[in-house]
This record gives structure tokens, sequence and C-alpha cells, in this order.
């Protein structure tokens, strides 16, 4: 179905407008998207549920599209320089399961946990958990840095870290004290990989329900960002 709007007071620009915000995009379990590269995987992934456009658009011809003028794309992007098509995409309800999951421990920099979402789909992880104060899977700028990886990987933030636990992973926290290199162990089957804090790191509540404790010897610095160290450490425990 095409509708043309070109209003920018037009009651459903409101709303879309409206999911910029992440209480809001939380609430109605959508999102806004830009780029052929995102829309279309979001298509792929049967996650999109509207594109607007400039003009007709002829790849989605089972999705509800939106002609529209440049001024309101100005008003729903948060490009300087808006895309020529912009999707509405909801988001997956799938569940965590396999051996290999990511849990981020109060992460905070939005572009750090995208990154993170994204190698951990290119190393093949079952998912991420975003828990402790992380930044959310609502946060604008983490849904555009996983560069479409959200609608491929499982994440959530509902589980917490002693739960998985009782399910029986291993819980494996990088630290910088009492740690040992992490060339040193090889996990014991499914596991569960814990980065921290950029500043502080692992909380001491998640220390303490830790299995093991691992770091990377460094020389000249005392510490990685954390998605560098990160990447580092998935690609060692990818299991090939």
């Amino acid at each position: 179905m095409i509708k043309v709007i070109t209003s920018v007071k037009n009651q459903l620009i409101k709303d879309l407008v409206s999911l910029k915000s992440s209480s809001i995009k939380k609430k109605e379990n959508r999102f806004l998207i830009e780029g052929d590269d995102l829309v279309s995987l979001a298509y792929e992934n049967n996650q999109l549920d509207m594109i607007l456009t400039l003009e007709e658009n002829l790849s989605y011809p089972d999705i509800e599209q939106i002609i529209t003028s440049e001024q309101i794309f100005e008003k729903l992007s948060n490009n300087k320089s808006p895309s020529k098509i912009i999707g509405v995409a909801h988001f997956s309800n799938k569940e965590i399961k396999g051996d290999r999951i990511i849990f981020l421990d109060n992460v905070q920099d939005p572009g750090n946990v995208g990154t993170i979402i994204r190698t951990a789909l290119s190393f093949s992880y079952s998912g991420v958990v975003l828990g402790n104060n992380s930044a959310s899977m609502y946060n604008d700028k983490v849904i555009q840095s996983t560069k479409g990886a959200i609608f491929k990987i499982p994440v959530i933030e509902n589980i917490s870290l002693s739960l998985l636990k009782d399910k029986g992973y291993q819980i494996i926290s990088t630290s910088l004290q009492n740690a040992c290199n992490y060339k040193e162990f090889n996990p014991n089957g499914k596991f569960v990989l814990v980065f921290g804090n950029e500043g502080q790191g692992i909380s001491e509540e998640t220390l303490k329900l830790s299995d093991v404790l691992i770091k990377i010897n460094m020389d000249h610095i005392d510490s990685l960002n954390v998605a560098i160290a990160a990447g580092i450490l998935m690609n060692h425990y990818r299991g090939e």
C-alpha cells in the first residue's frame, strides 16, 4: 500500500518522530533505520514494517510505503545528510540459545556496545546480553553502530548473569587483577564471556559470580578499548 504524506504535522509523522526516544522505542517495540543496507537487512529478516521514500520504491512490494518530502526526512533523520530511504522496523523477540554468550556489564558507550554486537555476530556467538546499566538496545547510536547485526543476532536486556550461571554457563570475566592470561585458559562447555565498564571494569557483584578471570597481556599501556578487547577474546574463544 502506498500513501503520500508531505506535512510534518501529520499524526503518523509525529508518531514516527517520537521513535527517536528510547522509551518510546521500548514501549512500541519498533525503531527507525536509515539507508538501503539497513532497510534491506530488516526486510530479509522479516523485521521491516514500513518505508518512507521520496519517490516510489519497487524493492519492497509487500511493505507499506509512504512517499514523503525532504522536510519530513530531515525531521526523522539523525544524520546531517539524510538517506533516500527510512525504514520502520520492529525488534525481534528471539531467545538466546547456544553455547557462547556475550554479557556486557555496565558498558556505557553506545558505539562500543554496537561494535561488540557486530563483532559477536561475525564470530558466530549465540547472542549478546546488555546488563547492569549498559547502553540500551533502544539507543539510536547502538542500533546504527551494529551496522545491521541487530537483525541477525539475538540482543536482549532481561537476563541476569546469575540466571545464566544457574543454567550451567561458565562465567568468564575480564579483569586486570588476579586474572590469568587468556591464552592459558580454555572454556569447558558452554560459557558467558563478560566485559565491563570502560573505566571501572567488571563490577564487584559480577566478579563474585565469575568462575574464571582472564586478561590480555599488554606492553606500554595498561588497558584497551573494551570493543577492541572484546574482539580479541571473541576471536580466540570462537572454537576454531
